[in-house]
């Protein structure tokens, strides 16, 4: 997601004050100016209401002679600019109606509204001239008395009829309508005046509130804002000596103090890491010496345990030697004291024999330890090796109780390999699988080959040995490999063993180049398997000892 566009905060209250101050401006003078052009239109309108008074007492005052003669006599400033004047129904229809339909439009709509009396407008002429257009309606109950009579001497008498329609006359009866126009003279002024003084009065407003929101953000709050933003950089750059100076006396000063009391935590957590680091570097040093105290000590041990099972090795030898014949001395005797020479020497055979499996196994372990294997390559045909081993382990395998089968893949070709260490690890897998399987059980050694395939580039022999043993829980794979490891810790256990023929053959499998695999269940037996490189690999990683 791309990370938005950052505004700092000056910015930020520069532009929404901005833009707030524009709006409140805008409303504030759109307010005004309309109730002020208000005002001003209400100047025209009760001047033409005056009028209406005046024509309403002495409608001949506004007669077109008089208003000329008061014109040229300039008895009132105002008067030219002014124009009263009476209009008949009957004269609008015939005159007016196709030079002015505003007056036929407001008449119409004074005859369906009875209840208004005046209509007041702005309009311009042909020259662009504004003028206000104030018109009042004028019914029979509203006409001046003997408005329109003409005098005695031209009158005719009225007849009974017409005096009959006179007091049937409607006093709701539209007769005519009283037209006052006003020249907008003095009100353009006016209204010019007021937008010049709304500008100027905006723009004034306008500049002392940027002045003082300037003043109040700059000083009382960006001012200590860059102030805990230029210790923050320090902090940041790693400087924790450095302590906030802000006497706001407000919140700006709390926060730098509690900016102070982080720092004081933060940097006493530092003093405290260091000397833990301290402490835990003279730890690691202490532990380094052990473990090269622990190395030689164990380098020691794997020489005296080589040297002494060697030594230990002859005599036991002849011990053996011995036993055997002493056994075959006391063969041909039939008597009680016979038979219980044979079962003494039996007995020390087997015991010898047990500790001299023992004690190869140490000397194994700790020249493997000691890294004083040393590897014999040839070419090995893996077909006749497991012959061989089967033949071998047989008779063990027919005293048990237990069937010997190979499955060899055809025509496998040789691999380059240490023979006496390959034969030692499966070996030992058949030892192992013979001695967990129950009687009547059967014991599979398999050879197939493994084309390359992913990052490997070299064909793999896998050797698998099958039991039909307890089989061993998934938990206890790796365990089974451990030194001196067994899965019945029991004194009285049914098997017996050093633990130490997996450990062994898991080191040899590494020299060999290959590595150990275990697939096994409770219940369903075990499959130890030992895969090796057709061409020999020297290891990946070199072997840690001990």
């Amino acid at each position: 997601m791309p990370k938005r566009i950052r505004v700092s905060l000056a910015n930020k209250c520069q532009l929404l004050f901005g833009v707030g101050v524009l709006l409140i401006m805008i409303a504030a003078l759109t307010v005004v100016s309309m109730r002020m052009n208000r005002l001003v239109e209400e100047g025209p309108r009760q001047l033409a209401r005056n009028l209406t008074a005046v024509w309403f007492e002495d409608p001949k005052a506004f007669d077109e002679q008089e208003y000329k003669a008061r014109d040229e006599a300039r008895l009132d400033s105002d008067i030219s600019d002014l124009r009263v004047r009476f209009i008949e129904l009957g004269a609008l229809t015939a005159e007016q109606a196709g030079t002015d339909p505003w007056l036929i439009e407001q008449a119409e709509f004074f005859r369906g509204v009875p209840d208004q009396t005046e209509r007041f407008t702005r309009a311009t002429d042909g020259e662009g001239t504004a003028y206000y257009r104030y018109l009042r309606a004028i019914r029979e109950k509203d006409l001046p008395a003997g408005f329109g009579e003409q005098p005695p001497e031209q009158a005719e008498p009225a007849t009974d009829t017409q005096a009959e329609g006179a007091l049937a006359k409607n006093p709701e009866l539209l007769s005519g309508m009283l037209l006052v126009e006003i020249v907008e003279g003095e009100a353009q002024k006016q209204r010019m005046l007021n937008r010049i003084y709304l500008v100027a009065a905006g723009l004034t407003a306008g500049l002392l509130a940027i002045t003082a929101f300037w003043v109040t953000i700059s000083r009382l709050i960006l001012s200590p804002l860059r102030v805990l933003r230029g210790y923050a950089e320090k902090v940041s750059q790693g400087d924790l000596n450095i302590r906030s100076d802000v006497n706001t006396g407000d919140e700006f000063e709390q926060l730098s103090d509690m900016f102070n009391a982080m720092l004081d935590n933060v940097r006493g957590s530092q003093d405290q890491l260091k000397s833990a680091n301290k402490s835990l570097d003279l730890k690691l040093g202490e532990l380094a010496e052990s473990n090269v105290a622990l190395y030689e000590a164990n380098k020691i041990k794997g020489e005296f345990l080589a040297n002494v099972s060697h030594e230990l090795r002859t005599p036991l030898n002849s011990i053996v030697g011995f036993a055997e014949v002493l056994q075959e001395t006391f063969a041909d005797g039939d008597d009680p004291q016979a038979e219980k020479r044979r079962r003494y020497t039996g007995n020390i055979i087997l015991s010898s024999r047990r500790l001299l499996d023992l004690i190869n196994d140490l000397l194994d372990l700790a020249k493997i330890e000691a890294g004083r294997v040393e590897l014999r390559l040839s070419t090995v045909s893996i077909q006749d090796t497991c012959e061989g081993l089967v033949n071998l382990i047989r008779p063990q395998a027919d005293q048990r109780g237990v069937r010997l089968r190979l499955k060899a893949q055809p025509n496998l070709p040789p691999a380059e390999t240490d023979p006496g260490k390959l034969q030692q690890v499966l070996f030992n897998f058949l030892s192992n699988a013979i001695k967990f399987s129950p009687e009547g059980g059967e014991v599979l050694l398999s050879a197939e080959l493994e084309e390359p395939r992913g990052q490997r580039q070299v064909a793999m022999v896998r050797l698998g040995v099958k039991d039909q043993g307890p089989g061993i829980d998934p938990e206890n794979h790796a365990r089974v490999f451990e030194k001196f490891s067994q899965l019945d810790p029991s004194v009285t256990r049914e098997h017996g063993g050093t633990g130490l023929g997996l450990t062994i053959s898991k080191e040899l499998a590494d020299l060999l180049g290959g590595h150990l695999e275990l697939a096994s269940e409770p219940g369903d037996g075990a499959t130890f398997s030992l895969v090796i490189p057709l061409i020999y690999q020297p290891p990946t990683a070199p072997l840690m000892p001990g």
